[in-house]
């Protein structure tokens, strides 16, 4: 195993495997854009993250394989590798990423209206309380309205 990272061909093998891992993963990010809408700016941050991840992970394979020299069939063998991914399995792994995705997205969804469920219970039980409160100290206050006012006279002559 070690011969084979160490030859030139294991090298550019590992180069082409990587280019259909950079394609998998974009069409990850591909699925999830058509199963959630974002706004422009979220997809803006979402690019430059997937892209900072492709680059870290393509400094990491160059400096551990060649070294940290640049070549041109390293470049060579990832086009290979996002061909070979894109004529073959990219538009079925996208379906079924995208239907997966949208499969979660509905359990998510239901989820949280299940969770949902006993906060509103809570909140109507206590708009009913509170509804309750409000009219009761409105009678309240019309029934202490009837009473004659204490003047400040009369306040000292009852001590």
């Amino acid at each position: 195993m070690d011969f084979f990272i160490n030859s030139q061909i294991g090298i550019f093998l590992i180069y082409i495997a990587s280019g259909i891992l950079i394609c998998l993963l974009f069409d990850i990010f591909r699925a999830l854009r058509k199963s959630i809408k974002t706004a422009d700016f979220i997809t803006y941050i979402e690019d430059i993250i997937f892209w900072i991840i492709v680059c870290s992970f393509l400094m990491y394979l160059i400096f551990t394989l060649n070294s940290g020299n640049i070549r041109f069939y390293i470049f060579l063998a990832l086009f290979i590798g996002g061909v070979l991914y894109y004529c073959t399995i990219s538009k079925y792994f996208l379906s079924i990423s995208t239907k997966i995705f949208m499969l979660l997205k509905k359990i998510f969804k239901k989820l949280i209206i299940l969770l949902l469920i006993p906060i509103r219970i809570f909140m109507r039980v206590n708009k009913k309380i509170i509804c309750f409160l409000c009219i009761n100290l409105q009678n309240m206050s019309k029934f202490f309205k009837k009473f004659p006012k204490i003047t400040k006279k009369e306040k000292k002559t009852v001590k």
